[in-house]
């Protein structure tokens, strides 16, 4: 069977004082019986990814170029460049 999955989207909301909050949720993700991801703004998807291996980390947003000028678009090869 299938884990249920926890998921949140900060979308235009977080600051890095905010990434105190990843760490106690890492605590609950790893007795939880659910997966966690959360999905934050772009600033801070590479410090979040360090933090916790117990949560999953998304992008909010991913343009389907691998670069251009796309203004304030990310790319599928940025979001795996910072993890």
């Amino acid at each position: 069977m299938r884990k249920k999955l926890a998921a949140g989207n900060w979308k235009m909301n977080g600051l890095q004082d905010n990434l105190q909050e990843i760490k106690a949720l890492s605590d609950v993700a790893k007795a939880s019986d659910c997966e966690v991801l959360i999905c934050p703004p772009a600033t801070l998807i590479g410090q979040m990814a360090q933090i916790s291996t117990d949560i999953a980390v998304g992008g909010q947003d991913c343009h389907s170029a691998e670069k251009g000028a796309h203004t304030s678009e990310i790319s599928s090869l940025m979001l795996k460049d910072i993890g």
